[in-house]
């Protein structure tokens, strides 16, 4: 039995809009233990026996069936990556079964392609999945499925989950008017991320029906705020001592999580040129937690 980890990625800018997307590697990790053997699939999610679709479909697309268990500390549908990390640590687990290379293209080319094929994702989440394959902030093209820039990010994260639900996501209408999406990016390029953030999610937040509140709230803050994915998790980056300020406001909309973002690659993957569209990044470390 081979085992692998991803993790989770936070929102800069959202890709629904125009396709292009940047995400963070936060510290909330998925793992995923994997047997490939017989035909059938017996599928296992944090000690319950249950049915997936992707699992069954990852081990066909090598040749077999098995048994997948799986450990997460990503909310699913929290604009968190969740399916990301799944995939990613999946995909990895069975080609260490299979003990093949670990290409790092392969995996989140895989990855993106399947999000396409079964309607998880609108873009093929090639951020989300960069950021929780790689570490680090990435800024990607998700459609072409290369990576723009990627660097570290060194910082704390706030992380809200609120108690309404999540919104809904009407795609004709989030790229009806992408303007405000397109300077999030160029802040991100400047190195602005506070501005991107702030950009982002005043355009997502209109667009899929969330309060505002929680970010005009993190303004008074020395802190970068906004709607993670397409919600309904907000988040914050900033050092410690304003986090914990922030926190004990955003606790009226609901329950708060400190997080920190990741430098490091989830697992040994070899990152060959072809990933990028300019080689030129930093080397992250290889993660030693287990």
């Amino acid at each position: 039995m081979a085992e692998a980890k991803a993790f989770g990625a936070g929102t800069v800018v959202n890709a629904l809009a125009t396709g292009k997307g940047v995400a963070f590697a936060i510290s909330l990790i998925t793992k995923v233990k994997v047997e490939l053997s017989g035909r059938s699939v017996t599928f296992i999610l944090n000690g319950e026996e249950s049915k997936s679709e992707v699992a069954e479909r990852v081990l066909r697309s090598f040749g077999s069936g098995g048994v997948v268990e799986v450990e997460s500390e990503i909310p699913q549908g929290s604009g968190l990556g969740s399916s990301s990390a799944f995939m990613n640590a999946l995909i990895t687990a069975c080609l260490k079964e299979r003990r093949e290379r670990l290409d790092a293209r392969r995996i989140l080319t895989a990855n993106s392609r399947l999000s396409l094929e079964m309607g998880i994702s609108y873009t093929g989440a090639f951020d989300d999945a960069s950021a929780s394959l790689l570490g680090g902030l990435v800024v990607t093209d998700n459609f072409a499925m290369k990576i723009l820039k990627w660097e570290e990010l060194n910082t704390s994260c706030l992380l809200l989950f609120p108690e309404w639900e999540r919104g809904n996501v009407n795609l004709k209408e989030i790229q009806r008017d992408p303007k405000p999406v397109e300077i999030a990016l160029k802040e991100v390029l400047r190195g602005n991320i506070r501005q991107a953030m702030l950009h982002n999610s005043m355009y997502y937040c209109r667009v899929l029906s969330y309060t505002f509140q929680p970010i005009e709230v993190a303004t008074k803050y020395d802190v970068s705020a906004g709607l993670s994915g397409n919600g309904p998790t907000f988040l914050a980056l900033g050092d410690k001592k304003e986090l914990k300020q922030l926190s004990s406001e955003w606790q009226e909309f609901g329950k708060v999580k400190m997080v920190e973002v990741v430098n490091e690659k989830a697992e040994d993957v070899e990152i060959p040129e072809s990933l990028f569209t300019n080689f030129s990044h930093f080397t992250p470390r290889t993660s030693s937690s287990g």
